[in-house]
């Protein structure tokens, strides 16, 4: 069993031994799928189990979304049982976002959601704590008591956008329990490490096998050792009795002793070769991070996650701050530049955000009218006359100038 951090923006994965990013190689996986769009919720039924449990709690929830049961997939976990029942802890999909693994992963794995492999690890250092698993899409805060999940709480928006808002350090305050183990991409981040720092005490937690990249791996360690949760909450599960599993178990067992067999035919030179060859990979791949921290003005412990991660930052300052678009300046200065003899601007109004710009003003003729006109389509996407009125041999206008790339730039 592989476990695989199906995450926002990177695919993580981890098989007991080895790790890394991108889909991997395997016959059986437990996936956890980004949280970012998750909807969870608390709830008591009167069964505890079985197949009209799973039926009852989906067409609950369809009630209260509004939606027909097709479109959703839950994944449920239970948290306590009372006399009659049993509370649970539910997870709602919308089903068409499982289908958007890939079809040689989604045939052969059971999926569940990426925090709870996270809270899976976790329980491996403590029996009671928070856990903030802060990624590039979503922020998870789970609560976990003597070995059960009391909360888990999706915010939406990454670690980035959550440095300006109070709605995450104001959630961490009111719920914080025990140890405080803080995970994913926030955790590489000293600037969301400062300010949560403010709030709250808390652990980044390092594992011997992946070093200063345990948080990025967190979840895939989790998912890997998924069998031992408190919480299997599985949108999709495989059947280990079903007729394509024995199928294919039984083409294992015959091709199993050949297998063991070729290995046999590795020598004793062949395997130190790849030792040496291993040893100036990962000397290479050093060398390279060292490099690349240079550039980035920071260290980097993972650039295949921590520098996509950075342009998309650097993209959305510059959506934010409109670095691609004409400044303010440049529209003044070309209704400025357009005006000809015979024309006189009294007031113009607008904004870029508004998208326009409404220019007033009085014209001696229609001819200078219109050669100012001319003029603004330079550097305006759209140009029209609002109103024009004619007063003692003067045109009084009215124009509205639409924001967006003339004929020219200056």
């Amino acid at each position: 069993m592989i476990g695989v951090d199906w995450g926002s923006s990177t695919v993580k994965w981890f098989d007991g031994k080895n790790f890394g990013t991108g889909i991997p190689e395997g016959r059986s996986f437990t996936v956890g799928i980004s949280s970012s769009q998750l909807l969870v919720k608390s709830s008591f039924y009167p069964i505890c189990s079985g197949s009209k449990l799973k039926k009852l709690i989906l067409n609950d929830v369809a009630t209260d979304l509004s939606v027909e049961p097709e479109e959703l997939s839950v994944a449920f976990c239970q948290t306590e049982k009372l006399e009659r029942g049993c509370n649970f802890l539910i997870f709602v999909e919308k089903r068409e976002r499982l289908r958007e693994l890939p079809e040689e992963i989604l045939s052969k794995s059971q999926v569940t959601v990426d925090v709870l492999g996270g809270i899976s690890a976790a329980l491996t250092l403590s029996e009671t704590f928070t856990l903030i698993d802060a990624g590039s899409k979503k922020v998870a805060v789970a609560i976990v008591k003597d070995g059960k999940v009391e909360r888990l709480e999706v915010l939406r928006g990454g670690y980035a956008y959550h440095l300006n808002s109070g709605e995450l350090f104001s959630l961490i305050e009111e719920v914080v329990q025990g140890t405080v183990f803080l995970t994913g991409g926030g955790a590489l981040s000293e600037e969301f490490k400062k300010e949560l720092s403010k709030v709250v005490s808390f652990t980044v937690p390092e594992l011997e096998l992946f070093g200063r990249e345990t948080p990025l791996y967190f979840n895939a360690y989790g998912l890997y050792n998924f069998r031992k949760s408190p919480c299997k909450a599985f949108f999709k599960s495989f059947s280990f009795l079903s007729q394509d599993f024995l199928k294919e178990k039984k083409r294992l067992l015959f091709v199993g002793g050949a297998v063991g067999l070729s290995l046999l035919a590795i020598t004793g030179g062949l395997f130190f070769n790849y030792l040496s060859v291993k040893r100036d990979y990962y000397l290479e791949k050093k060398a390279f991070k060292k490099e690349l921290s240079k550039i980035a003005g920071g260290e980097l412990i993972a650039p295949e996650i921590q520098i996509p991660e950075k342009l998309n930052s650097y993209r959305d300052l510059a959506d934010f701050l409109k670095i691609n678009e004409p400044p303010l300046l440049y529209y003044i200065n070309g209704i400025s530049n357009s005006v000809v003899k015979g024309v006189k601007v009294l007031a113009v109004e607008g904004t870029l955000s508004s998208g326009s710009f409404t220019v007033k003003g009085r014209a001696d003729k229609d001819s200078s009218l219109k050669a100012f006109v001319d003029n603004l389509r330079r550097y305006f996407k759209k140009v029209a006359i609002s109103s024009t009125k004619s007063t003692g041999g003067r045109i009084s206008f009215t124009i509205r100038a639409e924001v967006g790339s003339g004929d020219k730039q200056s």
